[in-house]
């Protein structure tokens, strides 16, 4: 008997502190496309040498258990992964109903991910896992999508789940191109002016795995985070509008951008990048049948940038 990808179920819950979760931890139903979640083992091989040309054999040095979740943007879907990479939580506006998420906080929370092929009974429980880096990305045709890689300082095979009452992942459609609805830069629309054709959103936590002497695991019992990369890029035409920003890459003047994204049912998402260093202006080549076009890469300095939320 063998199982497939739809025979795996992934559930997530909060923990109290690393390693723990709270006496009732709450399960989500994670939605994804695929993921890559996995121990991997690193050997070490003997140099030693006897009367013999044989190998002398190798050891278990290191390893560790980490991996990509893939997903397809729905609202209420990915919320528990943007607070893991914000190392924040929404907070909600009592009057206006909508939600904001600061990126960039102070310490970066901690989950159990359970990763449970039902087919096989084979579960596999990541502990202490933290959302080193996230990413969003959109282009002119086709879904919007992202990727939130893990990495765990625990990891254990246990025969029972320690999932109970897991919520049900959210019905939400997954959202496409024709769902963005605000593309800004500095303020202006860039429909019909700079023609935004592609974006890419990424926070990068910079963890580091700070493994222990005398842990007694190959799994790194503690990773630490760096200093927050938090980078948009956004391929737009190169036009009259567009042109006027080269000199930012050179000037470094900041600039601003927004892009907001409504589901059918009117979920809304907006992202908001309050203060961008312009790192590249990527002026495509000429050639004789392609538009010119500048793939922008943006750098979001000195304050933090925020996901808005507003549910139907």
């Amino acid at each position: 008997m063998s199982s497939k990808g739809t025979d795996v179920v992934i559930y997530i819950a909060k923990e109290e502190s690393p390693n723990v979760l709270p006496a009732v931890p709450v399960w989500h139903t994670l939605r994804r496309n695929s993921d890559s979640l996995k121990k991997t083992v690193s050997l070490t091989e003997s140099d030693e040498i006897v009367d013999s040309r044989f190998d002398q054999g190798s050891i278990a040095t290191s390893g560790e258990a980490t991996g990509t979740i893939e997903y397809e943007l729905s609202a209420l879907s990915q919320d528990i992964l943007f607070e893991g990479a914000a190392g924040n939580v929404f907070v909600e506006d009592a009057l206006t109903g909508v939600a904001t998420l600061e990126i960039g906080g102070p310490e970066l929370a901690t989950f159990t991910i359970v990763k449970h092929d039902k087919k096989l009974s084979f579960i596999q429980v990541f502990s202490g896992a933290r959302i080193g880096e996230l990413t969003i990305q959109g282009d002119t045709e086709g879904k919007i999508t992202g990727s939130a890689t893990i990495s765990a300082t625990s990891y254990a095979n246990p025969d029972v789940s320690p999932v109970t009452a897991p919520l049900a992942a959210p019905d939400t459609p997954f959202m496409s191109s024709i769902n963005v609805n605000t593309f800004k830069i500095n303020g202006v629309s860039t429909v019909g002016t700079a023609c935004a054709e592609s974006f890419t959103i990424t926070i990068n936590n910079n963890l580091t795995a700070r493994p222990c002497l005398g842990n007694q695991s190959i799994i790194p019992n503690r990773y630490t985070e760096g200093k927050v990369n938090i980078g948009l890029s956004a391929t737009v035409v190169l036009t009259e509008q567009s042109k006027a920003w080269i000199p930012y890459v050179e000037s470094r003047e900041t600039m601003t951008s927004e892009i907001g994204i409504e589901d059918t049912q009117g979920n809304a998402y907006g992202f908001h990048f309050p203060k961008l260093e312009l790192d590249n202006d990527g002026m495509s080549d000429t050639n004789a049948t392609d538009d010119h076009t500048l793939a922008l890469e943006f750098k979001q300095v000195k304050v933090a940038p925020t996901i808005t939320r507003s549910v139907a």
